[in-house]
Formats: C-alpha cells, sequence, structure tokens
C-alpha cells in the first residue's frame, strides 16, 4: 500500500485536472503546507496528484463526498510514508545508485518514447534530480518495510488450509475462461483527439504483438491499467456475464493463445490475449494454495505496516496544518 501511494506521489505524470471546488473558496495553492511530520512539509500538491492517480483509474465521476474521502486518505497515506522515510533514515538504511537507476529506468519503459518521459515530467513540473530524489526516498521505505516491518511475515500450512475450508464457495466456479489485456485508458470525458492518439496508440502496441513482441513483457511496459500490468497484463479467471460485453464478445471466440485485434471497452481500447479455459467445478486446494497464501501474506504485511505506522505516529509530532480541501 505505502509503496503504491509512494510510486504514485513519485513518479505518477498525471497533472491534476478539475477537482470539484465551491466557488465561493479560496483559491488553494499548491505549495500550501497541509501538514508537518516532525517538522517536514506535506504540500497540497503531492495529496492532490495522489488523489488524482487514484481517479484515473475510476470510469465514474466521483462525488464531492467520494473526493473528500480520497484527500483524507491520500494526506495520511503521504503522513505515513514521510514518519517511514524519517525512520528508515534513523536506521542507516541506505538506497544505491544503482537501484535508483534501474528503478527510474522501469518508470520510463511504461513510456512510448524518451520526449514522452520528459514531457510528462515536465507537465508535472517536475525534473530528474527530483525524480531521483523521490525514487530514492521510496526505495528507502521498501528496504524498511522488507528488512523491518515485513521480515518474519510468514503463512503456514494451516493458514492456507482454514482459508480454504471457510472460503470453499470462492473456489467453486462455472466454466471460465482467463484472460490478459493491454490496456490504453480513455478518460470520460476524453476530447476526439484524445481518443484518437488513444487509438493510435494501441494500434501501435498491435503491430508490435504482430512483429513478434512478447504480449506478457509488453503488458509490464506498457498497459495502463496499473494492477494487472504488473501481472504481465493477466486478469484471471471470469465466467460468462462478469465482462463487460465488448470484452466478452471477443474472449468467447478467440481459442486459448490468441490474440484479440483493438478492442474498443468503456476502459478506453484494449488488446486481449485468452490464455485458458477450464470447465466449471470446484478447485483444488493445491491448484489454489499459493493464490491463498499471497491473499493471507498482503493481508498480514498491511497490518504490520498499519501497526508500525501508528507506533511512529505516536511518538512523532504531527501537524495538520490547515484543511485538506481538493
Amino acid at each position: 500500500m505505502i509503496r503504491r501511494l509512494a510510486l504514485v506521489a513519485a513518479t505518477a505524470l498525471v497533472v491534476l485536472g478539475g477537482m470539484v471546488r465551491a466557488q465561493s473558496r479560496p483559491v488553494l495553492r499548491d505549495d500550501d503546507v497541509v501538514a508537518r511530520v516532525n517538522g517536514t512539509p506535506i504540500y497540497r500538491k503531492a495529496v492532490r496528484e495522489v488523489v488524482q492517480e487514484t481517479l484515473s483509474r475510476q470510469d465514474e465521476d466521483p462525488t464531492p463526498a467520494t473526493i473528500g474521502k480520497l484527500v483524507e486518505a491520500a494526506q495520511n497515506s503521504l503522513i505515513a510514508l514521510a514518519l517511514l522515510h524519517q525512520e528508515s533514515q534513523a536506521r542507516g538504511m541506505k538506497v544505491s545508485d544503482r537501484a535508483v537507476e534501474e528503478e527510474i529506468a522501469r518508470s520510463r519503459a511504461r513510456f512510448p518514447d524518451p520526449n514522452a518521459f520528459q514531457e510528462a515530467l515536465a507537465a508535472k513540473g517536475m525534473d530528474e534530480a527530483t525524480l531521483r530524489q523521490d525514487t530514492r526516498q521510496t526505495l528507502a521505505v521498501n528496504q524498511l518495510l522488507e528488512q523491518v516491518v515485513w521480515k518474519d511475515v510468514r503463512i503456514d500450512t494451516a493458514q492456507i488450509q482454514r482459508y480454504y475450508e471457510t472460503h470453499r464457495r470462492e473456489f467453486t466456479h462455472p466454466a471460465q475462461v482467463r484472460v490478459s489485456r493491454i490496456l490504453v485508458r480513455v478518460p470520460a470525458h476524453a476530447t476526439t483527439a484524445e481518443r484518437d492518439a488513444a487509438r493510435q496508440q494501441a494500434n501501435a502496441l498491435l503491430t508490435r504483438l504482430h512483429a513478434g513482441a512478447d504480449f506478457t513483457q509488453l503488458a509490464r511496459e506498457s498497459s495502463q491499467d496499473v494492477a494487472s500490468a504488473a501481472n504481465g497484463g493477466d486478469i484471471g479467471y471470469f465466467s460468462r456475464g462478469e465482462m463487460d460485453p465488448a470484452f466478452e464478445q471477443h474472449v468467447t471466440t478467440l481459442p486459448p493463445g490468441s490474440v484479440s485485434g483493438v478492442v474498443q471497452t468503456p476502459y478506453g481500447f484494449e488488446i486481449i490475449k485468452v490464455t485458458g479455459r477450464r470447465g466449471g467445478g470446484e478447485l483444488p486446494l493445491a491448484q489454489v494454495q499459493e493464490r491463498i497464501r499471497g491473499v493471507l501474506t498482503a493481508a498480514r504485511k498491511q497490518e504490520r505496516e498499519a501497526a508500525f505506522v501508528a507506533q511512529l505516529r505516536q511518538k512523532s509530532k504531527v501537524e495538520l496544518l490547515d484543511p485538506v480541501a481538493p
């Protein structure tokens, strides 16, 4: 959770658009300090960027109440990030220049060319020096989490068995198809020019696949569905009626291993690959135990992280200086 939000704050190259704001409110500047963590300022700009990244992955217009909750969550996440970074420095944790450059290279690879990467940095008001600084902070936090907070998180066979027995319905399914996707996202209120540019980008990715590019690698580098991109585009198994109709129409006709053309869905333009099919029934424990282990591990890590941050916050000076409005 912290790692994702930290990377959003450091490298999510999205400019905040029209947030909901009452006409009578004063202008809220990006450089307003909304909180201090042991003297370290947290700026409204950082909060806005985290919120906007979250909103960019949603397909419905948010209500003011939704935005308010996202803003509060973003501020708390940035406070947690500051506390964790300060603790990593207090413990003397170091991040090598090579690790920083490798992380930036992975971010750069998600853009079609170097110019697009530089334009995104400029649009966000960042240069590469600032990006390196933010990335170094993020990696230091990750190091603290891995080496201290999560170091003894283990899930044993008995825990997996108990989860399986108490959630058996989750592992009973009708006939299903396993799907991977490469998504070029189109905002809900995109202009014609923006939509055309997204379609062209999707067509260019399809051309690369036809030329022999590996689907999994291309999804990691280029898909704008962050969650599935990390898994090489894999979004798991679906049964009939669980997918968007336009998506499902192509999935039902593709044999395993084949790739669709560019498909327009409510999310944008997609390239779909069917990677497997299976009949209905109950999945045996052996087939799902690693999935269960992942679920239980993530939950345990989140619990440990929340408790650790709470301890840090209790012994720190956290000042909330200004109402965090969008």
